[in-house]
């Protein structure tokens, strides 16, 4: 259990891009950040998906308020001209409401079998110069999260305002940036889990009037419930 007299903290999304580099056994950073974010800031986030990071299983299981994924719009690639398509779409007309840009695993669909070396780098470059352009234009956090290994690093990089690290410890998962630095929250019997219901309780220490708000049963986030 998470000590109730501790304030569990997590980093807070700044205006600009950041880049949550996740360690793979930290399952549910992001959405935490995501729902964490919404939590503090009022509007809305619009999540940009690829490899399915955006389900709403996750996402309801961390919530301590299940409205609160109303305020989530979540939009799904599969190909690299879906995803540019909605990015575009985002900088062409940006929701009023939104005070966040979720994107994950950000160069997925440019790891294509399917494109070339030369045309995945074209497209994966001006996919990053549209998020880069939303967050300067529109002063809203934009938070991406990338693949292993990805040959486009430095490029992705060259637009990020900070890099975030979520990494597992002995003692529980530690965020690491260049102003955060995580204090861990250790079980009683000196072990911590790190599950989607790790996450849940964090949120719910941090935000105890949202978790215990009466919730619906059954919630739509970005069309799907």
């Amino acid at each position: 259990m998470i000590e109730r007299h501790r304030s569990p903290r997590v980093p807070r999304l700044d205006p600009g891009v950041t880049l949550l580099e996740v360690d793979d056994r930290a399952t549910g950073a992001l959405h935490s950040l995501v729902l964490d974010h919404l939590l503090v800031d009022d509007g809305t986030a619009v999540w940009v998906d690829a490899r399915d990071e955006g389900t709403t299983r996750p996402l309801a299981r961390i919530a301590p308020n299940l409205r609160l994924l109303e305020r989530v719009a979540i939009a799904r690639a599969f190909t690299p001209w879906q995803h540019q398509a909605l990015l575009r779409d985002l900088d062409d007309a940006f929701p009023a409401e939104a005070s966040l840009v979720v994107a994950p695993a950000f160069d997925w669909c440019y790891r294509s079998d399917d494109l070339a070396e030369s045309e995945a780098e074209r497209l994966c470059s001006a996919a990053t110069s549209l998020v880069a352009d939303v967050a300067e234009r529109e002063g809203v956090p934009v938070v991406l999260t990338r693949t292993a290994g990805t040959p486009f690093a430095a490029e992705l990089l060259d637009v990020v305002d900070d890099v975030v690290r979520c990494e597992i410890t002995a003692f529980g998962p530690r965020f690491a940036g260049d102003d955060f630095e995580t204090l861990v929250y250790p079980h009683g019997d000196g072990t911590v889990q790190t599950t989607l219901a790790y996450w849940r309780q964090v949120l719910a220490t941090r935000h105890p009037a949202a978790a215990t708000a009466t919730t619906p049963t059954e919630v739509s986030a970005g069309g799907a419930n």
